[in-house]
This record gives structure tokens, C-alpha cells and sequence, in this order.
């Protein structure tokens, strides 16, 4: 049980293996809830006196598995460039901009511009494609290939072009998504042979505040098909697959779930009632719980954190099986007061370990 102690020496928890993970990921069983914060912190982007702390606790509560990106393929290349997303000369509208725009609108391109660029981009035989693999260490392995079809999309159209193509566009969008699904399964392929992962995931931002960004009806259409197609090659090389959706995406569960998908993050509290959730599809998928990032963390007070990581813990943790793995619902902001982050984390270990305990009969 539990991953080997000279690998983390200075542990207060021992992290999970890479069978247990996959134990607890597939029902069969776990000694504890997971916990797997590191791809939502980017230490880097936090104020100087946070970071040493923060360092400091990721050692003494080191997370159950190793999360690392892919090489991402850059979103504008030179021309003769392979490994980007779009090597027409001079496309990236930064370039000729002289006013602002919203984020989100940044890389828009037309659909002039998305018909120049090469059909082999990006080249998924990129050598350096696995160079952030980290070394194993008995933890089980999961690679983030960033942005899925639909944030894809997004990237190259911005939001509010996105919106309008799903009605007026459709030949260009499944061409966008062709591209992704066949660039994801080469990588997934490539990680199994050169990084030994247990996962792919990858990010489709797919719900609001208050509902999906698209009927069922029009995700059947559009992007059904691709998530199957990912997730069926995915699953014959033995791997789970793992989608982050921020939002509201209820109505669309149902179809995740068809379409193989293995693990849901963050069940976004206030967007969606994490114990329906939970009631509804807990015999079919596994939940990557992210704690709140809106409210309680940023404004909460300590014991207000505390007792929420506990409330996550009793409401997606299924004993005997597992199912659930712990986290942040986003990437963590500077807002976070630094007791409170800590506070999240030893109580959320400190009370995983109570429950495994429990769930043992110790």
C-alpha cells in the first residue's frame, strides 16, 4: 500500500500508487480519497512570500499522481514551422492590432486564414513532444494535452465567432475537430511508448454559470463523435481519460459518459449542485472534486475552508469504491489568503486519512 517512503522523504502521507489510483478510479477500491492539486497551482504566478510555504507543503503533501503538460504546439508559427496550431505567414492578429480586445477574442482568426494553413500542423512526431515528462516514481501518470476540440475552436475563432459557426460554419468545425482528435491520438499513442502514462486530459470549457454553451442536441452533432472517438482509442491502449469543464455542464454529463469519458472535473460549486451530481452519475464516472475558487477560499475564513475540503470529502467519496479524487476547481489566484490554502490541504489529507481509516475498519 502507498508509494515507496525514499521517494518522499519528507511526506506527512505517503501518496497512492499507480494501482491503487487506477483501483480507485475504476470502483474497485482504494485505502483513501485521492488528492491532486499540482495542475492547478502554478506557483510562479503567486506572490514571492507565498511560494517558499507552498513549496515547503507540496513536499510534506505530496499529491497521489504525476500531472504534466504536453509540449503544447504553439498557437502561431513562423512559416515552415510544424509543431503550431497555424503556420500561415503574419496570421497571428496580434501582430497588426492597435487597439484592444477581450481575451477570449485574442487569437482570432478567419476562416480565409484556418483554410491556408498546412493540413500536416501540428506535426505530432515532434521529437520534444514528451520532453516535461517527469521521472517515475510509482505515482500514476496522467499528460495534459491542454485545449480539446471545442477550445479549439475557441482558440482559433475567439468566443463570439465560435457561437455563430456552430450555425453557420459546420464543414469548418468538424475539420477543426478532425484535426485535434487525430493530433490527441498520435500523443496518446507516443505517451503510452515514451512517457508510460495511465491518462491523457484535456481541457473543453463547455458550460457557463448557469447552463452548457450548447444544446445536447448540437454537442451530439458537433462533438460527440470526436470524444468517442478519443476516448474509445484511449481506452484500447489501456488508458482513462479525464476532462476538465468548467460551467454548468449537467445536460451534457449524460453524453461524457457515452462517450467514455473516465473522469469530470471540477463539479463547480454554484454552477451545478455537486450532490445531485454525485447521486445521479456516481456508478459511471469518477470525480476529480475541485473545491470552490469563487467563494469559500478566496473569502471563506479557515474553519469555513476546513469544513468545506470535509463536505467535498463526505459528498463525492464512495466507500469501498473511491471515485474521487480531490482538488481546486480552477488554477489558484493571488487572491487566496495563504492560511487558507493551507488549510485546505492538511485538512484535506488529514481527514482523506480519517475516512480511509473508517472505510478499513481501523
Amino acid at each position: 500500500m502507498y508509494c515507496k517512503k525514499e521517494n518522499f522523504p519528507e511526506a506527512a502521507y505517503l501518496p497512492l500508487t499507480r494501482e491503487e489510483m487506477k483501483s480507485l478510479i475504476n470502483g474497485t477500491g482504494t485505502p483513501r480519497p485521492a488528492i491532486a492539486c499540482g495542475h492547478w497551482l502554478h506557483i510562479d504566478e503567486l506572490s514571492v512570500e507565498k511560494q517558499p510555504v507552498i513549496e515547503q507543503l507540496l513536499k510534506k503533501y505530496p499529491e497521489d499522481m504525476q500531472v504534466f503538460y504536453l509540449k503544447k504546439p504553439s498557437l502561431f508559427g513562423k512559416p515552415g514551422d510544424t509543431y503550431t496550431w497555424c503556420d500561415v505567414p503574419d496570421a497571428d492578429p496580434s501582430l497588426h492590432r492597435t487597439g484592444t480586445v477581450g481575451i477570449d477574442e485574442e487569437s482570432a482568426i478567419s476562416w480565409d486564414v484556418f483554410r491556408q494553413i498546412s493540413d500536416y500542423v501540428p506535426n505530432a512526431e515532434e521529437p520534444t513532444m514528451y520532453v516535461n515528462a517527469p521521472k517515475e516514481d510509482g505515482r500514476y501518470r496522467m499528460v495534459w494535452f491542454s485545449n480539446g476540440p471545442w477550445g479549439r475552436l475557441w482558440d482559433y475563432r475567439g468566443m463570439t465567432n465560435a457561437m455563430m459557426d456552430l450555425y453557420t460554419n459546420p464543414e469548418e468545425i468538424h475539420k477543426i475537430n478532425r484535426k485535434v482528435t487525430d493530433f490527441f491520438k498520435v500523443a496518446t499513442k507516443r505517451g503510452v511508448e515514451e512517457a508510460h502514462i495511465d491518462a491523457i486530459a484535456f481541457g473543453d470549457d463547455l458550460g457557463m454559470q448557469k447552463g452548457p454553451f450548447m444544446s445536447p442536441e448540437m454537442f451530439r452533432e458537433f462533438y460527440f463523435p470526436y470524444y468517442k472517438e478519443i476516448c474509445d482509442y484511449a481506452h484500447s491502449l489501456g488508458l482513462h481519460v479525464w476532462l476538465h469543464c468548467c460551467g454548468d455542464a449537467r445536460l451534457l454529463i449524460p453524453q461524457f459518459i457515452e462517450a467514455g469519458l473516465d473522469v469530470l472535473h471540477p463539479i463547480q460549486k454554484y454552477a451545478m449542485d455537486e450532490q445531485e451530481v454525485v447521486d445521479t452519475f456516481k456508478d459511471d464516472l469518477t470525480f476529480w472534486a475541485g473545491m470552490d475558487l469563487q467563494r469559500i477560499l478566496p473569502f471563506g475564513t479557515v474553519e469555513e475552508v476546513k469544513q468545506e475540503a470535509r463536505h467535498f470529502i463526505d459528498v463525492f467519496h464512495q466507500p469501498k469504491k473511491g471515485k474521487m479524487i480531490f482538488t481546486l476547481n480552477n488554477r489558484i489566484q493571488d487572491n487566496v489568503p495563504l492560511e487558507n490554502f493551507v488549510a485546505f490541504i492538511e485538512e484535506a489529507y488529514r481527514y482523506a486519512d480519517e475516512v480511509g481509516k473508517k472505510d478499513r475498519g481501523e
